[in-house]
């Protein structure tokens, strides 16, 4: 059977296939944007003994064993990694209702909760507790200079949010086991009716609050449905959590030139949240 994509990734495919004893009956390239996403490829595969399984091509055998490393013991509310097959693992297949068609905001407490949980995994003896911010405040100067010189920002904008960013950069930040694209896109309500969240391919150590700033651009959510996310991630994070205006600002610039780049079709909600913290809004934490 074809596997769908790049030939040296298919290939790979079909080894971690053979090598975990999988004969496929149907292969679909799953990653949403298709061959465009150039990395990371996810398949879903269906057996014939009537299984799914989900294969992920990380490009390289050191990337994917530091991820699989990474994904070992976490909380079953992560779909496990069950196998890595140099660039390739596997992963279990979770069927369910995806969040985004359901009530999401509704379960913003209870996901707040899952990503404290996540910040509060105890890291090896050999990682720094805190991480230096200059590699996300220097990507964030670019971005902006990007998004500025492609006139998707006026002058006065990129002046204002280049003064945000330099005034909020705390310097040094909280190192933790992150997510990176923690949203009601990346979960669903699965059959027994419990929240999962099943695209987990960016888990990465580097601050925590780079993580509340990425969902915060990518889980769009009314301020009272925020709060809610922020008292579930109070109730089990380690400690109460750095200010995340910065992280707010930084990531919402990566995924604003992602989407010119990439989605065109998501790029004006981007550019309409930059336009908000260039005017001081949106960038506060809710009160304890």
């Amino acid at each position: 059977m074809k596997v769908p994509g790049l030939p040296e990734v298919s290939r790979d495919i079909e080894e971690a296939l053979d090598q975990h004893g999988l004969r496929p009956r149907r292969i679909e390239l799953v990653s949403p944007l298709r061959d465009r996403k150039g990395i990371r490829f996810a398949y879903r595969v269906d057996t014939d003994d009537g299984h799914s399984v989900k294969l992920r091509h990380f490009g390289s055998e050191e990337y994917a064993r530091r991820h699989f490393e990474l994904r070992a013991g976490l909380e079953a509310t992560f779909a496990p990694a069950l196998a890595r097959y140099g660039p390739v693992l596997i992963e279990e297949w979770v069927g369910g209702a995806p969040l985004t068609e359901l009530d999401a905001i509704g379960w913003a407490e209870e996901a707040g909760a899952v990503l404290g949980r996540l910040h509060a995994r105890q890291l090896g003896p050999d990682v720094p507790s805190m991480i230096s911010t200059r590699k996300w405040s220097d990507g964030a100067e670019s971005d902006l200079e990007i998004l500025a010189t492609a006139g998707k920002l006026e002058p006065g904008e990129a002046a204002r949010l280049r003064a945000e960013i330099r005034q909020r950069d705390p310097l040094v930040a909280r190192a933790a086991l992150i997510h990176l694209d923690f949203c009601a896109e990346n979960m669903l309500i699965d059959l027994r009716g419990k929240l999962r969240v099943i695209d987990n391919e960016l888990l990465a150590i580097n601050p925590a609050g780079l993580d509340l700033g990425r969902t915060f651009h990518r889980w769009p959510m009314p301020e009272g449905a925020w709060t809610c996310f922020f008292r579930g991630y109070r109730s089990s994070a380690p400690s109460e959590p750095e200010p995340t205006g910065f992280w707010r600002i930084a990531a919402a610039l990566t995924g604003t030139r992602v989407f010119l780049q990439r989605s065109p079709e998501r790029l004006d909600a981007s550019l309409a949240l930059l336009r908000r913290f260039a005017e001081g809004k949106g960038l506060s934490d809710p009160s304890p």
